[in-house]
């Protein structure tokens, strides 16, 4: 396995973690405080992942890991403390701009460089977490009676855009990069 796949594999599985536990707290099924130290936890842990991807040379994916990373800080601030999330909203429109950028630094490099091919699936997974940062903003920031359906956006992207990427890379099952050494 190379490390680098792996050590995306791991951030994803936690990032899905923390997406299946927020998405079951907007539809009410556990307490936002329990999540919220969730969030911190694996904030902490996937900023740790990000900092080694950045001694490898790896930036750009530490700064899209350091997008999420902040969004659980400042979520498991708001759990845990019951500050409003309206801040988080705006955060998330941000948030939007940059996923958006992201899906397109990854299609181009994937159509640039036959040999990683497969980071376009990054690509999507960047267009499905911008929808739902989008929608973020506008349940936590303008007030949009969407929560519930954030709430299962969260879920189901838990699934498809992390916790079955994260495993077949962390099972050495997938290799989008090509073999980049870490």
């Amino acid at each position: 396995m190379v490390p680098v796949e792996a050590l995306l594999g791991l951030v994803l599985l936690m990032v899905g973690f923390v997406f299946f536990g927020n998405g079951m707290t907007l539809l009410g099924k556990t307490g936002a405080k329990e999540i919220g130290v969730l969030n911190l936890a694996v904030a902490v842990m996937i900023s740790i992942a990000a900092w080694k991807l950045h001694t490898l040379g790896l930036t750009a994916a530490t700064a899209l890991i350091l997008v999420f990373a902040l969004i659980y800080f400042m979520v498991g601030g708001i759990f845990c403390l019951g500050y409003d999330a309206k801040g988080l909203g705006w955060y998330c429109l941000f948030g939007f701009v940059v996923f958006l950028w992201y899906a397109y630094h990854f299609f181009a490099l994937a159509a640039a460089v036959p040999a990683i091919a497969g980071v376009k699936w990054f690509g999507v997974f960047c267009l499905a977490w911008a929808l739902l940062v989008i929608l973020a903003f506008l349940a936590l920031s303008l007030g949009k009676p969407i929560a519930s359906t954030v709430g299962w956006l969260f879920i189901v992207e838990s699934i498809l855009t992390l916790l079955i990427p994260g495993m077949i890379l962390l099972t050495d099952k997938w290799n989008p990069l090509g073999g980049v050494p870490g």
